[in-house]
């Protein structure tokens, strides 16, 4: 029997990565006159794609802490860009809703993103591109079945306060748009 040679694994300099990207998106934000975070902006994002999610499936689905992103919600709420409604029947249950100035900045910002794309993926092709979102996405299943990770839906909890809100609140459509992580 022959033994295998043992496997070789990269160094994943993912720290320096994710310095660098908000680091760009800082500078391209700054450079479009947006007072706004690469955090900030996914939120928005997720916000403008569903909006009046619960905010413990938000923290979820935009890969933030819950007291990050509290405090990150309240910069928001200061600046109009979204506003949180309290479910009286249940204190803990707060839906995150985007307002429309929200949506504008969501808008003027997601040209950033595209920006930030180009240069993110200058001189790959379409197929390296493919494959790195591919490899990234196995990646993060590997990671999230190592820690029993459950997805929203898994996780989700019957909301009694579904029924409260507005009509206009239920009825809003987001446009829609590639929402690829920035």
């Amino acid at each position: 029997m022959s033994e295998q040679a043992p496997q070789t694994y990269p160094r994943l300099p993912l720290a320096r990565f994710n310095k660098l990207i908000n680091l760009t998106m800082s500078r391209l934000f700054a450079s479009y006159g947006h007072n706004i975070t690469r955090e900030q902006e996914v939120i928005l994002r997720e916000l403008h794609r569903l909006d009046g999610v619960n905010q413990v499936d938000l923290a979820f689905r935009t890969g933030q802490d819950r007291n990050n992103l509290s405090r990150t919600l309240a910069l928001l709420e200061n600046k109009g860009l979204i506003h949180r409604d309290v479910c009286h029947l249940d204190k803990r249950n707060t839906r995150v809703f985007i307002s429309d100035e929200g949506r504008a900045l969501h808008a003027k910002a997601y040209r950033v993103i595209d920006e930030y794309r180009r240069i993110l993926f200058k001189d790959f092709t379409q197929q390296e591109i493919d494959d790195f979102s591919e490899t990234i996405q196995r990646l993060i299943r590997n990671l999230a079945d190592f820690v029993g990770q459950e997805t929203p839906a898994q996780n989700a909890k019957p909301n009694p306060c579904r029924k409260l809100v507005g009509a206009k609140q239920r009825s809003r459509k987001a446009a829609p748009h590639p929402t690829t992580e920035a």
